[in-house]
């Protein structure tokens, strides 16, 4: 018994002993060992363990939602994005109360009440944690202000590093990047970093050149990164995006050896079949692995598991025959792949470009410029060469527009010649033939033989030769212009009769495009027979008969070889092309208004053609017979431009000067100012754009006359200035509508910006202006829930424009309508590209149908005009000519 007793008794006494000891060490105002001591193994264990453990699970289980997107170089980080992230809320929440609860209770202070940062060894680990919680919630400026609070409070201990390190993560994923390369360059260069985290330091340094596109750096930085990696998985993906950027570097060699690697340490399947299709398009003819890659991918192919992936495998495949010299055999296996192509729209996109790359280096220019449509219309636009895609895809329709307006107008001018019993009887045949080729279309599309652009080059060839080149209106390209064209306008519309009409009548009409092309709308008509008679009276009313409409078709002609040779030479850098265009100008209308222009860029151009002789020729023509012009100024003197540039400060600073007065609507003072700018600068380079600006200032102040014969001024005077197109689209708009004023043009750039036709009264156009996008619905028992539609709103502006800021607001338009504003966007491009990405984006709208609600950009000038007129069919036109 006593010595049962004695056992309780040291028991009790151990637990006296303990409880003393925690009740002296609870003190958050000493900082004594036994203190310390206790706040040490509280904040590791209690806090830091735990915390640390629901972060991995976390971050494990983020990763595995992360969507990685193989038509692109990979994301060195597996964050996912915003919307995911909520998955993990639970964990990171965690991770905060328990790292906040140690930090509260474990922290030291001293007897002002200051932190004593160096006494506790777990309260900046537990800060970190917390960062790293708010960071993967994607509230990245909380996080910041975590991870700043360890750099400047923890100055003797490594963690400040890790938050270093950790904020030019933030600042990346912010896109910040002149920032996060500063903090990094300002970690790579302390010499206490912790090692065990150096790999981490590595792919960081590499998801920022990633990021900003220089590969050779984040090739070295990912080598780097794959060695030291811990983990398995992060090994394999650093290897697998090295390979990439050694493919991008066209280090084939290189890059075939890293896939293999990648496919030997058994990789997720996806990651895998990636890494096969990759190395199989790295391989060189000739090279190592060549029975290796054709029977690795005659398995993938043959494997039922790979049926959506069989697009994939065919534009592997085109890659061994690009890499073999068979350019036949690539072309079939591309049109394999788009035909193959299942639920990866951007593998087909992938497939067409590389086919409209083929056309587009023949070159056969109409061809690559229906594969670029087929790309963009397939390509997301968040893909990284989406942009320079866009810009190719828009010089050649551009080009194609301009080819096809000398064709038709050609073909028109000849049926001018021809009797009207000739012409009838042509215009007969062309209509027998295009309905033979619909009924032999509609037999092809019931056997499922639908025609893809380029699948099959006989096909292609065979259709030129029958579809009609001489005569526009059966001409297939011309066809697939106004089928793009449409879409442009008025985007991918549901199939449904008469689509545009309200009353769902059945009419027809025939309407004559800005090119002058005729266009007739998709209109039903019941009477076969007089649909036929409608479409012959409009086919045969579009010939010229008269001498006036005979020089409007020459002067359409001449406009047209102009402007495709200079995309030649300026957009698709095809000198020879440019050249040719410009002879041919030359030689068909000898004393055209573009003469002088065109033998100066003749000039120029033989000289970059290494042709001395021709250039020679035509800098001798401009200096005898046009010496007092800028242009032989320009060849005499090769410091002109220099000499220009010390006027050019003072010339900008009057025309920011008038171009403010025009805004403020003192129209009179920009009419006087343009004639004090011809007499201050003289020849000077904004000429085109005082001149646009004094006929704009007309438009608002004479009488509709007298604004059609400014226009008209500025259209003769600057032929071969971007202002003549503006000026140009303003009076093909007064002339098709019959009156109203033209909007503003934005000419205070530099260079001036391209002006769509007007086609509204009350709205000025200014792209560069800061921008809104809109979005108008009913507010109550309409198809969108207005308070649902701002939180799904503000998650996508949050997961996809979170460095932008964005701001939005919501009103009542009218009674029942209700109108959502996003705000601010720098410009129109910033405002389209937002718009683009919201437009029938199903995170936000759901399945609601575009009929439910009307989204628009609009210039913070427009703005208040929609809110006063509270109605929007006048706007809905505008919108259409300037921004769609």
């Amino acid at each position: 018994m006593s010595r049962v007793f004695r056992a309780f008794s040291g028991q009790w006494a151990f637990l006296g002993l303990f409880g003393v000891f925690m009740m002296a060490s609870c003190s958050q105002t000493k900082d004594t060992f036994i203190n310390r001591t206790f706040h040490n193994l509280s904040g590791h264990y209690n806090g830091y363990y735990n915390a640390g453990v629901k972060l991995l699970e976390g971050t494990d289980r983020l990763a595995e939602q992360h969507e990685d997107h193989y038509d692109r170089t990979l994301r060195v980080y597996r964050y996912a994005n915003a919307e995911k992230a909520k998955s993990i809320y639970p964990q990171m929440d965690d991770v905060i109360k328990r790292t906040g609860t140690v930090i509260s209770r474990h922290t030291i202070y001293d007897k002002n009440g200051n932190e004593k940062p160096n006494s506790e060894h777990w309260i900046d680990d537990n800060w970190l944690l917390y960062g790293k919680a708010l960071f993967f919630k994607h509230e990245y400026f909380a996080a910041m202000e975590a991870f700043n609070y360890v750099e400047v409070t923890y100055k003797k201990e490594t963690t400040r590093h890790l938050a270093s390190l950790w904020i030019a993560k933030t600042y990346l994923e912010l896109t910040q990047l002149n920032e996060a390369e500063n903090k990094l360059d300002y970690v790579r260069n302390q010499s206490d970093f912790p090692k065990k985290n150096r790999w981490e330091l590595e792919a960081t340094f590499a998801d920022y050149y990633v990021q900003v596109r220089n590969n050779p750096k984040a090739i070295e930085h990912l080598t780097r990164a794959a060695e030291l990696a811990p983990r398995r998985d992060d090994r394999i993906r650093f290897l697998f995006i090295l390979g990439q950027m050694q493919q991008a570097e066209e280090k084939f060699s290189l890059a075939f050896d890293t896939y293999s690697r990648v496919i030997k340490m058994n990789p997720p399947y996806e990651m895998g079949f990636n890494a096969r299709i990759n190395r199989a398009r790295c391989y060189e003819a000739g090279g190592k692995g060549s029975d290796e890659v054709r029977n690795e991918l005659a398995k993938l192919q043959k494997d039922p598991k790979n049926k959506d992936f069989l697009d994939q495998i065919y534009y592997a495949l085109a890659g061994l025959e690009k890499k073999s010299g068979n350019e036949p055999g690539e072309i079939e296996y591309l049109n394999k792949s788009v035909q193959a192509s299942t639920t990866n729209k951007n593998q087909k996109a992938l497939s067409y470009l590389e086919l409209a790359k083929i056309a587009f280096i023949k070159p056969d220019y109409r061809l690559a410029k229906g594969y670029y449509d087929s790309t963009i219309a397939n390509l997301s636009n968040d893909h990284p060469d989406y942009t320079e895609v866009l810009q190719r895809r828009n010089s050649l329709t551009r080009l194609v527009r301009y080819l096809n307006i000398i064709q038709n107008e050609d073909s028109l001018q000849s049926l001018a010649q021809m009797t009207p019993e000739q012409r009838a009887k042509l215009v007969d045949d062309q209509i027998r033939k295009e309905e033979e080729e619909k009924a032999r279309q509609k037999e092809e599309e019931q056997s499922n033989q639908i025609f893809q652009p380029g699948n099959n080059q006989q096909q292609t060839n065979q259709f030129n030769k029958e579809g009609g080149s001489n005569w526009y209106f059966y001409n297939q390209q011309a066809t697939a212009f106004g089928f793009n064209e449409f879409t442009r306008r008025w985007g991918n519309r549901k199939l449904e009769d008469n689509w545009r009409r309200s009353s769902r009548e059945q009419v027809f009409q025939a309407t004559e495009e800005k090119e002058d092309t005729l266009v007739t709308e998709a209109k039903e008509i019941a009477d076969p027979k007089a649909a036929a008679e409608a479409k012959k009276k409009a086919m045969l009313d579009a010939i010229p008969a008269t001498p006036e409409a005979i020089e409007k078709s020459t002067n359409k002609i001449i406009d047209a070889y102009y402007n495709a040779a200079m995309i030649y030479r300026e957009q698709l850098k095809d000198n020879s092309s440019a050249a040719e265009m410009f002879e041919e100008l030359l030689r068909r209308f000898p004393e055209n208004k573009f003469k002088l222009q065109s033998m100066y860029q003749l000039y120029r151009l033989y000289a970059q053609l290494g042709n001395p002789t021709k250039s020679e020729y035509y800098k001798n023509i401009i200096l005898n017979q046009y010496g007092d012009t800028e242009y032989a100024e320009i060849i005499r003197n090769p410091n002109y431009g220099q000499d220009m540039a010390t006027r050019k400060s003072q010339l900008e600073l009057f025309y920011e000067e008038t171009y403010r007065k025009y805004l403020n609507g003192e129209y009179t003072a920009v009419i006087q100012r343009r004639s004090q700018a011809e007499t201050m600068f003289p020849q000077n380079a904004f000429m085109p754009k005082f001149d646009l600006l004094k006929a704009m200032s007309i438009g608002k102040t004479q009488t509709r006359n007298n604004f059609e014969a400014s226009l008209q001024d500025v259209v003769r005077t600057w032929a071969d200035d971007p202002v003549r197109e503006a000026a140009q689209d303003m009076l093909d708009y007064l002339q098709q509508q019959g009156g109203g004023a033209a909007p503003a043009v934005d000419t205070a750039r530099s260079t001036p910006v391209e002006q769509p036709a007007a086609t509204a009264r009350n709205y000025s156009y200014f792209p560069d202006t800061t921008h809104y996008v809109i979005v108008v619905f009913q507010a109550i028992g309409g198809a969108l829930d207005a308070n649902r539609f701002k939180t799904k709103l503000s998650n996508f502006n949050t997961a996809n424009f979170g460095s932008k800021g964005l701001q939005t607001q919501d009103l009542m338009l009218d009674h029942r309508m209700k109108l959502v504003v996003i705000k601010n966007f720098a410009n129109k491009a910033e405002a389209m590209a937002y718009f683009s990405a919201l437009y029938d984006n199903d995170e936000v709208y759901g399945v609601v149908d575009v009929s439910g609600y009307q989204q628009y950009a609009v210039s913070i000038n427009n703005f208040p005009e929609i809110i006063r007129q509270k109605k929007l069919d006048e706007y809905e036109d505008f919108f259409r000519s300037f921004y769609r």
